[in-house]
């Protein structure tokens, strides 16, 4: 076995930065609602709250593909070549297996984010680790830390770590594959070091090849899904929540979907594998607590055909599906997490031939059972958990700073850094995080470590880093009080930290107050009035503005936005033009949108978030000559189950109809009639098509 360090060649549509707005949290927990065919055990811990703080939104990339040469790492022994890339997220980007002669996973031919994942930018493609909450992992299209280690018997394996700032969490991933290894295999580690309960969330998602026959099968029967707002108990393969079809195949999906496939048993290992027409199957299989698989497709039509074009290289190319292995029961269930604890499993990666007839047997049941004997000759239930057993040991292992190849966040080097002075915690041993690690991003909280006061700076200075954690919140309360310590700036971040503030250390359902939610919005009010009144600046009369949108005063709101958009540097950045104009689309005040994108400076009006909402503006106002090119641009920020640009491209072309039937101001009911025809007489070019259903009984969407 060898492991190389080496610049990959790919074409790259290169990561442009963050955006500044805090992006602030789901007020109450969202939840699909259970039926009756729901056992009681699973409708515990149901339910998420989307949550990016402290991290911050990753909406500046575009379509502008060129080949760069990325860090990456590969292991390789006499039966598969594993690629990694630390710096998006440590994925996956390929396994090739040179027995079969072909690759296991969907390997992508570019990078290219799109807009899929909790802070905008997403890859599909390879194997992603997800960490967090639901929305994908915060660093899927970031840095983390990447070493090699050895074992202390001449072997070398990868590890890649990082701290995961939302529940104060460190995790690892450490990567083997020995001489004589068939498989990949990977051991997670997950530390919650601190003496307080949390909750967790992991998903390995496995993008593998769709050739229109793929065939998923998995060790366990009983799924839950997630259709139309409700949550269904059923058994594979015909499932009643996707019309009584064979939802083995991810072929038969009318639209895109997913479910969830759960555990029989405490302790038993689980895998899934996608089976492919000439007898070729890809296997994953993991030891408890990553107990639950799922199955995601985009489904067979147009739109989802495009989504999984848009990602990749173009027409003809990126088709996939997703099996993937969670330690919950579904992505909108919480995992708790006792203090002072650590969740560990081993999973493994593969491929095999074996009979396709017997693999694509009609009697599903009778294929798992064929497939789950094969398997056993490959990798048991118990030589997995012994694997596991000896790899927990080696997950132990100290790196060495001259071996790290990649570097991620200094946040990690300042949470130890915190830890220390406040001696609550012990960071683990098997993660370092060098102190020359922490850079711009990490500057004015190691100031206020350090220091005890968050400095002032001018208000017109981008923001590029926020804390909310609660170990943080008392020291920037306590810095007000210190010489310097009250200003602007200060008061801005305390009112990010108070107003975001949630308890993690319970799951979703069990974490909503409405009496809590109250003392916070009303304290962060109080802060970030008093920052303006220090200080006029546009980050705390936005901030104003969200807040009161979220309790619902919207005149209020857009009030704020005013004053926010009169500040001084307001469009420095496109941010906050872009936030407004969305705002003002909520409320159809398409004119002032109109009158506020005339007067914005060039870089705002080329945001393509921009564009869209002026789009939508546009065509309300019967303004068609700025749409004629709006069509024919490439638009790169849609985001997943949107469909904002065919729902502007019918009503203009109901617009032009009108106008060639001498229809001057058509009624309300007249513009749906045309509106309607249009979707049958005028479908969207391709470029623009993002429905994940053409049924007009199914107007899928998100976006209004």
């Amino acid at each position: 076995m060898k492991i190389v360090c080496e610049l990959f060649d790919i074409p790259t549509a290169p990561m442009g930065g963050v955006n500044p707005l805090p992006q602030f949290r789901d007020r109450k927990p969202g939840c699909s609602k259970a039926d009756d065919s729901m056992p009681d055990e699973l409708k515990t811990d149901l339910g998420t709250i989307t949550k990016v703080l402290p991290y911050l939104m990753q909406d500046r990339y575009n379509r502008k593909r060129e080949v760069k040469g990325l860090k990456s790492v590969v292991l390789e022994n006499e039966y598969l070549v594993a690629r990694f890339l630390p710096e998006y997220g440590g994925r996956l980007h390929s396994l090739y297996d040179k027995k079969l002669g072909r690759e296991l996973l969907f390997a992508n031919s570019v990078i290219q984010p799109c807009n899929l994942a909790i802070r905008n930018a997403w890859l599909s493609g390879g194997i992603e680790w997800n960490i967090g909450c639901f929305g994908h992992t915060y660093t899927t299209c970031d840095d983390v830390f990447a070493v090699i280690m050895d074992d202390g018997r001449g072997n070398d394996f990868l590890r890649i770590y990082e701290f995961e700032r939302n529940k104060s969490l460190f995790w690892q991933v450490d990567f083997h594959l020995p001489d004589g290894s068939p498989y990949l295999i990977t051991h997670v580690k997950m530390i919650n070091p601190f003496d307080k309960d949390t909750t967790t969330y992991w998903w390995s998602n496995v993008a593998v090849p769709d050739d229109g026959k793929t065939r998923v099968l998995a060790s366990n029967k009983f799924v839950m899904s997630f259709v139309d707002g409700k949550c269904a108990y059923e058994r594979l393969p015909y499932l009643k929540s996707f019309g009584d079809r064979d939802m083995s195949y991810p072929c038969n999906a009318p639209r895109a979907f997913d479910f969830f496939i759960q555990k029989d048993k405490e302790g038993e290992s689980t895998w899934e594998s996608a089976a492919y027409s000439d007898g070729v199957v890809m296997y994953e299989r993991s030891t408890a607590p990553l107990y639950y698989k799922k199955l995601f497709c985009w489904g067979k039509h147009r739109a989802g055909d495009h989504w999984q074009e848009f990602l990749s290289a173009g027409e003809g190319t990126g088709y996939y599906a997703e099996i993937q292995a969670g330690i919950a029961p579904s992505q909108v269930h919480d995992k708790p997490m006792p203090k002072r604890s650590k969740y560990e499993w081993t999973q493994c990666f593969g491929g095999v031939k074996l009979e396709k007839g017997k693999l694509f047997n009609p009697n599903y049941d009778e294929a798992v059972e064929y497939f789950d004997k094969n398997l056993d000759g490959i990798l048991s239930e118990k030589q997995i958990n012994d694997l596991d057993i000896k790899l927990r040991e080696l997950a132990n292992l100290t790196p060495r700073e001259q071996n790290l190849y990649h570097r991620g966040k200094g946040f990690g080097a300042l949470e130890i850094m915190r830890m220390q002075k406040d001696g609550d915690a012990v960071a683990p041993t098997s993660m370092i995080f060098p102190v020359d690690t922490i850079g711009k991003e990490e500057e004015l909280w190691l100031g206020l470590l350090e220091d005890g006061i968050i400095k002032e700076v001018s208000p017109r200075a981008v923001q590029i880093s926020y804390m909310v954690s609660p170990k943080w919140i008392d020291r920037m309360l306590a810095s007000l009080k210190n010489e310097g310590g009250y200003n602007w700036h200060s008061l801005l971040h305390l009112g990010i930290a108070i107003y975001e503030y949630h308890n993690v250390s319970v799951t979703a359902r069990l974490s909503y107050s409405e009496e809590e939610e109250t003392l916070q919005t009303n304290k962060a009010r109080e802060l970030w009035l008093a920052s303006v009144k220090e200080k006029p600046n546009y980050w705390a009369y936005r901030n104003l503005a969200v807040l009161e949108k979220q309790v619902g005063d919207k005149d209020l709101a857009e009030k704020y936005y005013d004053l926010a958009i009169e500040c001084e540097g307001a469009f420095d950045d496109f941010a906050l033009a872009s936030e407004y104009l969305v705002f003002l689309l909520g409320r159809k005040n398409y004119e002032k949108i109109w009158q506020i994108y005339t007067r914005l400076p060039q870089n705002c009006k080329e945001f393509d978030r921009v564009k869209i909402t002026t789009a939508k503006s546009a065509v309300k106002l019967g303004k068609l000559d700025y749409l004629e090119n709006f069509f024919i641009e490439e638009h790169h920020d849609i985001r997943e189950g949107e469909v904002s640009l065919s729902d502007v491209w019918f009503e203009y072309c109901a617009l032009k109809m009108a106008k060639e039937r001498g229809i001057e101001n058509p009624s309300a009911k007249q513009l749906d009639d045309l509106i309607d025809e249009a979707w049958d007489k005028y479908p969207p070019s391709k470029d623009i098509d993002f429905r994940m259903s053409a049924d007009k009984q199914f107007r899928y969407r998100i976006s209004e």
